[in-house]
């Protein structure tokens, strides 16, 4: 019977599935989202207020616009009035001119819409460039600057100025005139969010004469609440819907009476405030916050948990035998001190882990000269009888010529037998060295000289690479002569058709290296580890000894030898061998 196990649960939200980092950056936003309601409140409600009084002061500014144009055409008024009376006669119905055609091209030129001549004694209209129907709407009081006139049926705003003059003993009144049409502040009407409108009186309220837009719930009069204030405190009013944010502005003429009214409204969802208030500036301020704590979280999270990922990444190398891992040190905090300690222990495991494969290769060595030096004494033996008893039959004289080769290759044999065990107790029994300082170029010209006929005869090229001149070696001549004998000959060895055999010196301030260097068919990946193994050997008639060899005279020098190489690329081999023996023993002791 199967018994079906249920699938685990699947949390993604779950805290303890999380990373650390983003572990600490939730904890950085938790601990930093309240203070960032409190700024993004107050930040919002500050920028809401300042949004607020600068469209305020917009929308007067606006305002003034209105009442700066219509001063210009008061203005404009009067210059016209004083061209006329300065250069021009006034027709009179004296001279029977109703209709003076210079008068009418000076007023078509200069904007002028209504240019007449009224007689105070009884108001006849005696000249004028419009209608006489036009001109008897129009008020001459001095106050009434603004007047609404039916123009075609049409109500139209104008700005009247009169002016006394006097002809021929007779008292008159000029009036110009000019028409708030859809001429009037055409700049302002390309502000497609902007509802300026005037107002001025008609009947028994102030009605619309001019807007420069036409949008929805448009009022056509001032409303009587507004206008009852704007009469009382003669001051701007401001009204808000949900729709526009707007101001009115009163005008008034020179007795303080109310003229006119100018209207500045702002729609808020063609324009940017109907985004700029206190809840989307707070939603906008509390997001970018946020968005802020977030990144600064995620930085410093990266920053305290990178040495954590590396300890990590450090921490598996050492479980899988990698003791040449470290970690970067930076700072004086804990995560440093953290790092340093890790370099530490790492440096501490990768020289105990020397150490005990030194053990290990001694204790093996140590068992293999026991055994060796049991088989030698019970071979030795065996082999001198055979080697004695075989040199006696082969001095008798009437043995065959065949049989005495027969037994000159037993005597051969048997001492190629004898020198090998005797070569197996070196490596297994090694002599103690006999160490003092030498100059380390002298020992490499020997070998060198030594080599040059085997050399010479494989058509190998040697250089030697001196870049310390100086360098000293505490060291056994013997023995090491021997170690460099062994590389080289496996560097012949490794170049059958010939290359180039090249010898370094460099040096340090413990040792002094010597590098052996052939361009020769180099070394398997997978026998590097293995090439100072005994009897490992790459050759068809080696004993794999040489390197083993090397290994072991390096090691007795407190030295070691390291190997670099590539498949038919040559292979490199060092030696590191201590420049001074006191030096050297002061560097022992303190670690």
């Amino acid at each position: 019977m199967m018994i079906k196990v249920p699938p685990a649960t699947v949390r993604p939200f779950a805290l303890s599935g999380w990373s650390l980092q983003r572990k600490l950056v939730l904890a950085f936003w938790l601990v930093s989202v309240i203070p960032t309601m409190i700024a993004a409140e107050l930040a919002a409600t500050t920028l809401s207020q300042i949004f607020d009084s600068n469209v305020r002061i917009w929308l007067q500014e606006s305002t003034k616009i209105v009442e700066d144009e219509i001063t210009e055409i008061l203005r404009d008024n009067a210059r016209v009035a004083r061209l006329f009376l300065r250069y021009t006669s006034p027709p009179t119905d004296q001279l029977s001119v109703s209709n003076d055609k210079l008068t009418t091209d000076i007023a078509d030129a200069m904007g002028i819409d209504v240019v007449a001549l009224v007689r105070n004694s009884d108001h006849k209209v005696v000249f004028s460039t419009v209608a006489d129907d036009i001109v008897r709407q129009i008020s001459t009081e001095p106050k009434a600057v603004l007047q609404t006139l039916q123009v075609g049926g049409v109500a139209t705003g104008t700005v009247v100025s009169t002016f006394e003059t006097e002809q021929g003993g007779v008292d008159y009144k000029l009036v110009i005139g000019t028409y708030l049409d859809s001429s009037f502040l055409t700049s302002v009407a390309d502000v497609h969010s902007l509802d300026l409108r005037l107002y001025l009186a008609k009947a028994d309220d102030f009605s619309e004469i001019f807007s420069s837009q036409r949008f929805e719930d448009h009022p056509p009069a001032v409303p009587e609440n507004i206008e009852q204030i704007l009469r009382s405190t003669k001051q701007p009013i401001e009204q808000s819907t949900s729709r526009y944010s707007g101001i009115y502005r009163p005008i008034l003429n020179e007795n303080g009476e109310l003229q006119g009214v100018i209207f500045s409204g702002l729609l808020r969802h063609t324009s940017l405030l109907g985004l700029v208030n206190q809840s989307n500036l707070f939603i906008l301020i509390f997001l970018l916050s946020s968005a802020a704590s977030l990144t600064v979280g995620w930085l410093v999270s990266q920053r305290l948990t990178k040495p954590l990922r590396g300890l990590s990444i450090g921490v598996q190398a050492v479980i899988a035998g990698d003791y040449r891992q470290r970690l970067p040190v930076t700072g004086g905090d804990e995560l440093a001190e953290l790092s340093s300690t890790f370099n530490h222990m790492s440096e501490r495991l990768g020289e105990l882990q020397h150490l005990e494969s030194q053990l290990r290769r001694r204790d093996r060595l140590h068992a293999l000269g026991e055994v060796a030096m049991g088989l030698a004494h019970e071979i030795r033996n065996p082999l001198g009888i055979i080697k004695t008893a075989t040199q006696l039959l082969h001095r008798r004289a009437d043995l065959p010529e065949t049989d005495k080769r027969h037994l000159e290759y037993v005597v051969s044999e048997v001492s190629r037998i004898n020198d090998l065990i005797t070569e197996f107790l070196d490596f297994a029994k090694p002599s103690a060295p006999m160490r003092s300082t030498q100059l380390a170029r002298p020992l490499v010209d020997e070998l060198v000289g030594f080599c040059a006929p085997e050399l010479a005869s494989h058509a190998i090229d040697v250089r030697i690479d001196d870049q310390a001149p100086a360098a000293t070696l505490y060291a056994d001549a013997r023995q090491l002569k021997q170690a460099g004998l062994n590389l080289i000959v496996n560097a012949i060895d490794a170049m059958p058709d010939g290359g180039r055999l090249t010898l370094g010196i460099t040096s340090d301030q413990r040792y002094t290296m010597i590098s052996i260097s052939d361009t020769g068919q180099g070394i398997e990946p997978n026998m590097l580890e293995r090439i100072f193994t005994p009897f490992v050997t790459t050759k068809a008639s080696g004993t794999g000894l040489g390197l083993a060899k090397v290994f072991s005279i390096m090691e007795s020098h407190d030295g070691r030898i390291e190997c670099v190489s590539e498949k038919d690329a040559g292979a490199t081999f060092t030696l590191y061998i201590p420049a001074n023996g006191e030096d050297f023993d002061e560097g022992r002791n303190d670690t």
